[in-house]
């Protein structure tokens, strides 16, 4: 099941993660949307992983893939953890990554915003193989 829109016509940032030489934790988040699938149902998670440690910072489950979904899981993962001004948040190019209030609420706390860029808009970003491997 796709859970990637990424043609839609609203402003994407640019790929920063790319460039990026992790040292430590809370430098960049990757998120990611996937489907979990139920024994009659399924639903979705938008879940917020540290890049460096490679752990779970913010989550959020439903039966629903908008906005809501992913700023439920940003507002946990800011709860949670330490987003210092400087620390990046990487995407692909979602419209749930994209729309006005998830990059407002980032860029409101000073985190930078980046996109998956298109030239890698197949392949998953970092935080997609770490979503398998701990949730299923």
């Amino acid at each position: 099941m796709a859970t990637t829109a990424s043609r839609h016509g609203l402003a994407t940032d640019p790929n920063l993660r790319a460039e990026l030489a992790l040292t430590g934790i809370d430098q960049a988040w990757v998120a990611d949307i996937t489907d979990v699938r139920l024994p009659t149902t399924f639903v979705y998670l938008a879940a917020i992983l540290d890049a460096y440690a490679r752990r779970c910072v913010g989550w959020e489950f439903a039966r629903c893939i908008d906005t809501r979904l992913t700023l439920a899981a940003l507002e946990r993962a800011l709860a949670l953890g330490q987003a210092a001004p400087g620390l990046v948040h990487h995407s692909d190019r979602g419209v749930q990554y994209a729309r006005v209030a998830y990059v407002e609420r980032l860029r409101g706390c000073g985190v930078r915003v980046s996109s998956a860029s298109h030239a890698h808009k197949r392949r998953r970003i970092p935080a997609q193989p770490s979503l398998d491997r701990h949730w299923f």
